[in-house]
């Protein structure tokens, strides 16, 4: 099963979705990334990333590619919330271009805003796998949730 996952954050990022990809990679499946230039937590980009450094690269076994936002800065106020919407414009921009073969899953890990699922939807939308699902990964203490959904073509969301 080809799964993509669509994240703001992810390796060299510290959080669950690396766990998470890494196990659905050893469990057989195939896993394409979609995610920003690494920058949290210190709000600038990681040595070696930027806005055309690094754009495409692997880790345990799954394609990653990074499109362009804004880096959070000092996380909060102004700096925050634009590093938010520029992961959705940049999403709503790049994703569709990212030559990834069919999937059947889009996997929506969001630690942060509802905004990083719109590409995702978007992606489900337009994209020529009418028989995948559109689900949601989120943190609650430390439990993973997750919900998915089936996109039908005629609607907005759901």
């Amino acid at each position: 099963m080809h799964i993509l996952v669509v994240s703001q954050y992810f390796w060299p990022e510290n959080f669950r979705i690396n766990d998470i990809t890494r196990l659905l990679v050893e469990n057989g499946h195939r896993v394409s990334v979609i995610t920003g230039i690494p920058n949290y937590p210190d709000g600038t980009f990681f040595s070696g990333y930027g806005f055309f450094k690094k754009r495409r690269e692997a880790f345990n076994g799954a394609e990653i590619i990074r499109i362009p936002l804004l880096p959070r800065g000092n996380g909060n106020g102004i700096r925050l919330a634009l590093n938010y919407l520029s992961f959705m414009i940049s999403g709503l921009i790049y994703s569709p271009f990212t030559k990834l073969d069919k999937y059947d899953i889009i996997f929506v890990y969001e630690p942060s805003p509802i905004t990083v699922a719109i590409p995702a939807i978007l992606l489900k939308k337009n994209k020529k796998n009418t028989n995948g699902l559109l689900c949601f990964g989120f943190m609650a203490r430390k439990h993973l949730g997750c919900w998915c959904y089936k996109i039908r073509k005629d609607s907005l969301v759901g």
